[in-house]
């Protein structure tokens, strides 16, 4: 399969809505890439410049933590766009994704891919997007990065976390200005109020 056309994208679950003269634009702009099992398609932390439609085959997406542990996100069926981090410009990938068998994927600059399927100006989307869907995004992403990781250094990623999110910088240093008992600080990092008390005070 060295191209494809709108007739075939509309089987494609994901797309049965589009217009088949919206579908065959973004055929028109997808280029078809032919993976192995295992090939890589991008790696955790690259650049991310490209929006990927998995065409047949299952995409495999994997998240290794600060131990070097591999953490499997999710398996992705035909059908699906992925590494949508590259709406954002200048974003990278938090996870690597892989063929986790043979597959054909479609890959597209994410302005055409906006453009073509919403009829919007890519600068309005993205406006829309920062406010709306970006912290939805962090969020996500917070919650797998603490995957795998002992109760110390799942505490300290959330106290960046909340710096980052509510802190205010001080002569101190930065201060997290909220009223968070020892029992909420455990229900964020889904520990025992005595287990963080323990780590707090060692």
């Amino acid at each position: 399969m060295n191209n494809i056309d709108a007739k075939a994208l509309k089987q494609l679950k994901s797309l049965s809505s589009f217009s088949l003269s919206q579908l065959q634009n973004l055929a028109d702009n997808l280029s078809i890439r032919h993976l192995k099992k295992n090939q890589i398609i991008f790696d955790q932390d690259e650049e991310a410049k490209l929006v990927y439609l998995l065409i047949s085959g299952v995409v495999r997406s994997s998240y290794l933590n600060s131990n070097q542990k591999q953490t499997i996100v999710s398996l992705i069926p035909a059908g699906e766009f992925f590494g949508l981090d590259s709406l954002v410009p200048k974003m990278h990938h938090p996870f690597r994704c892989d063929a986790f068998e043979t597959s054909a994927i479609g890959a597209i600059k994410p302005e055409v891919l906006i453009e073509t399927l919403t009829g919007i100006p890519f600068e309005r989307f993205l406006r829309w997007h920062m406010a709306t869907m970006y912290s939805g995004r962090q969020m996500y992403l917070h919650c797998i990065k603490g995957i795998g990781l002992d109760l110390r250094k799942r505490l300290a990623l959330e106290l960046v976390n909340l710096a980052d999110r509510f802190g205010i910088l001080d002569p101190r240093g930065v201060v997290i200005f909220l009223q968070i008992s020892h029992e909420v600080l455990a229900g964020l990092v889904g520990a025992s109020r005595q287990q963080v008390m323990g780590v707090a005070l060692s």
